[in-house]
C-alpha cells in the first residue's frame, strides 16, 4: 500500500505545481488586463486578490481568457459591461463584489452566494 502511494506522489505533486502555475499566470493576466481597461493598479491588484480568494483556479483561468476580449473595449465602462457577460455566474458575481469592495472599501464577502 505504501509503495502504491509513493508511486503516485510525483504525479500528484506535478498536478499541484501545474495548477498553482496556472493560477499564478491567471492572476498576472487579470492584473494586466484590468489595468489595460483603465482600472488603477492598486484597485486591479485588490480585485485580483479578492478574486483569488473567492474563485477556484478554473474560474480564474476562464476569467483571464475572457479578459483578452475586453482589453480592446473603447472605455472602462464598456469593458466592465462586457466583463459581466462572461458565461460563468461565479466569476460575474465575484468580479462585481471585488470591484465594489476595492473601490468603496466595503466588504461584500458572502453577499449573494
Amino acid at each position: 500500500m505504501l509503495f502504491r502511494t509513493v508511486k503516485y506522489l510525483p504525479i500528484a505533486l506535478a498536478a499541484v505545481g501545474i495548477l498553482s502555475g496556472c493560477a499564478t499566470a491567471a492572476r498576472a493576466t487579470l492584473e494586466n488586463r484590468f489595468q489595460a481597461i483603465g482600472i488603477p493598479e492598486g484597485t486591479a491588484v485588490c480585485m485580483v486578490d479578492d478574486l483569488s480568494d473567492e474563485l477556484n483556479a478554473q474560474d480564474l483561468s476562464d476569467l483571464a481568457r475572457y479578459t483578452f476580449r475586453i482589453a480592446r473595449a473603447p472605455s472602462t465602462i464598456a469593458a466592465i459591461r462586457e466583463l459581466i457577460k462572461i458565461d460563468n455566474p461565479r466569476a460575474v458575481s465575484a468580479v462585481g463584489r471585488a470591484g465594489f469592495n476595492c473601490v468603496t472599501g466595503f466588504n461584500l464577502a458572502g453577499f449573494g452566494q
